[in-house]
Parts: structure tokens; sequence; C-alpha cells
């Protein structure tokens, strides 16, 4: 570990370069951290430890396949944040993926400058940004031509598709309390496809956004096959999982998979090629359906129904 320390100290400028993405319009949604020639499970260790010692706190850990491992993090700043903004609690945590390739392991994470943006967030998590280039390096964003903060804000992928503010109805309960017992509970559980992987309560609000992994047998709701369909590079944008899952008083709700993946993956094409939406036609009606089933809420009416998917609206 104190090696892999030393080495990050070796560039202590390093987090000038996320700290630069604030300033310039050019916004991607993934970055690459510095790869370590060691094994998944020895970069695992080495990484989470540093992470603790940068103050960060990590919430969530699972591995979606053998070779790839799925680290969750927050932070004060991170959870103060989350709780400025009506739904800002889809920004409470970074998502950083570890992704073992011949012997070397990948790092990569998911923007807070980005996700920020996204979801309309009351700061950009900068110095969140800054942090984690420190800690794990920032070698290069990708995964998107670049977008302003405002195209971010505002974003929607085609015409007629969700946006942040048009999430599914994953179902009501008697109360917060009720709700999240209930639904820790039944992820925990590990039924219906859907695993637990964190819970992270939004200070000062009756809020819990879970993290879950989508492990059902059924491809269009396997949050691995997802990546899998679309993504054919390496490193690949494991970063995206987990899903979330938000309680907000009594009501749980996720983003639709319109939004949510079309915003991590804004330039893939609808149809047409190797990777295109159109591969995922069925997801969003699948992940909807399992989610409901795994959670066990009461869903009255279905406003967010979609006859189709990706490709169909």
């Amino acid at each position: 570990m104190l090696k892999f320390l030393r080495l990050l100290c070796v560039i202590p400028l390093m987090g000038w370069f996320i700290v630069a993405q604030a300033e310039t319009p050019g916004i991607q949604p993934f970055i690459e951290g510095t790869s370590m020639n060691a094994s998944l499970a020895e970069a695992d260790k080495t990484i989470q430890a540093a992470l603790t010692q940068g103050g960060f706190e990590v919430v969530g850990h699972y591995n979606p396949q053998k070779n790839v491992t799925i680290v969750s993090v927050t932070n004060p700043a991170m959870l103060k944040n989350a709780a400025a903004t009506d739904r800002g609690a889809y920004g409470a945590t970074v998502s950083i993926a570890l992704e073992e390739v011949q012997n070397k392991t990948f790092v990569t994470y998911t923007n807070p400058v980005y996700v920020s943006n996204g979801y309309q967030m009351a700061s950009d998590n900068a110095d969140a940004a800054k942090a984690l280039a420190t800690i794990l390096g920032a070698t290069k964003t990708f995964g998107a031509k670049p977008r302003t903060a405002n195209q971010l804000r505002n974003f929607q992928y085609a015409f007629g598709m969700e946006t942040f503010t048009d999430p599914i109805d994953l179902g009501s309960f008697p109360g917060f309390a009720d709700a999240e017992q209930k639904i820790t509970s039944r992820l925990q559980a590990g039924k219906d496809g859907v695993g637990f992987v964190y819970k992270v309560k939004i200070p000062g609000k009756n809020e819990v956004i879970f993290g879950v992994d989508l492990a059902s047998k059924n491809a269009d709701a396997n949050g691995l096959h997802l990546i899998d369909s679309i993504d054919t590079g390496v490193p690949h944008r494991y970063a995206f999982l987990p899903y979330e899952v938000l309680l907000k008083d009594k009501n749980a709700e996720a983003l639709n998979l319109r939004f949510c993946m079309a915003l991590f993956f804004p330039d893939l094409p609808m149809m047409g090629g190797d990777a295109s939406f159109f591969k995922l036609r069925n997801a969003p009606d699948a992940i909807k359906t399992t989610l409901r089933k795994a959670l066990g809420g009461t869903v009255v009416t279905d406003s967010n129904s979609s006859s189709g998917g990706f490709g169909s609206f």
C-alpha cells in the first residue's frame, strides 16, 4: 500500500486535472485512474485503505463478475451536497470500478463533476473530484464527447425520452421507517435477482439511497449484461454500476434507464452497428418489473409505463 501511495505523491498536481474540468466547457462521465500491476484482490485492498485514509467512507463493495470489483464511496461534503437539492441523493456516492485484465488492474470511476451536473445538484463536487484524483489518479476522462454543465443539467437523450425529473414509481409504503426496514431486509435477502450493495442516509431528510446489484437471470434486468452489451473497450465503463433506488419519505423510485444510462453513454446511437441502445430496448421495463417485485411496495398507478423501450417511444 505504501508503495502505491508514494506513487500517487509523485504527482502532486494530479487533482488539478479534474478541477480544471469545472472551469472549462467540456465534462466527460468517467475518469481513468492510475492502473496497478497487481491482482484485483491486492488492488482492492490497497485502494480501499487509501480511500479511507483520504477521508472517504466505503459504503458498498461487490463483484458483478470474477475480474471486476465495484467500490462505492461517499464523504461528508458529498452528503451535504446531496441534501441541498430535491433528489440530490442520486449523487451522494461515487462508484469506482476495478477491472483485472492480464495481471493488470484498471481503476475507473464516475466523474463527480459530471454526476453532480447531470443530477442537477447545488454544487459540482469539485473538491471530491480533486480528492479522488489525488488518491486514485486521473490520467484522463473518457466515455463521451465533452458536454457543458448546462447541457448536462438539461440532459435528454432524444425528444420524448425521460429526464432526471421523470423517475419510475417503485411503490409506496405505510411510512418512512417501515419502508427503510422493509426495503433493506428484502434487498439483503437477495431475492428476485436484486442484491444489496449499500444504503446511505441523506442527512436532515427522510431519504435513503440504496445501491443495488441487478443480478437477474433475465439479461434485460442484469446490470453487468447492460454494460457488456454496449461497451467493448478496456477498461469497461463498469463504474456505471450499481443501479440506485431512492426512498423518499414513504415512496420508492429509481431513475429510468432511458435517462440514467443514456446520461453516462450519451454518444451511443439509438440503432445500428454492434453497439446501440436498440439492444436494450426491453431493459427499462424489465428493470422496473424486477425492482418493483424485489422491493415489495404498493404501486397504485403506472404513469411511467412505456410500451417500447430504447428505440420505440
